[in-house]
């Protein structure tokens, strides 16, 4: 399996993902459940990572599922910003 298809996204959401790695950078996409309490609700969590720097910077960008239709897009767009905002500053 390529990191690509760990994602389990398609259309816009996996174009840019694929940009940002096209920056450089590692992303990773991970489906988190919501806490045993109910004070967390279930999210999905993208990453993306730039291991050249001499101290590797992280960006994370998190959205509960049942705030957006589309989470996964919506955590996409999250994530490509915090790295535009940092990359193009």
């Amino acid at each position: 399996m390529t990191r690509e298809e760990s994602w389990q996204v398609q259309g816009i959401t996996l174009q840019i993902l694929q940009q940002i790695e096209s920056l450089g950078l590692i992303v990773s996409v991970h489906r988190l459940g919501g806490s045993l309490l109910g004070s967390a609700p279930a999210s999905v969590e993208m990453h993306a990572v730039r291991p050249d720097a001499e101290t590797p910077k992280q960006y994370i960008a998190r959205v509960p599922l049942n705030e957006h239709d589309e989470p996964d897009y919506a955590c996409a767009v999250l994530l490509e910003e915090r790295v535009e905002v940092d990359l193009l500053g």
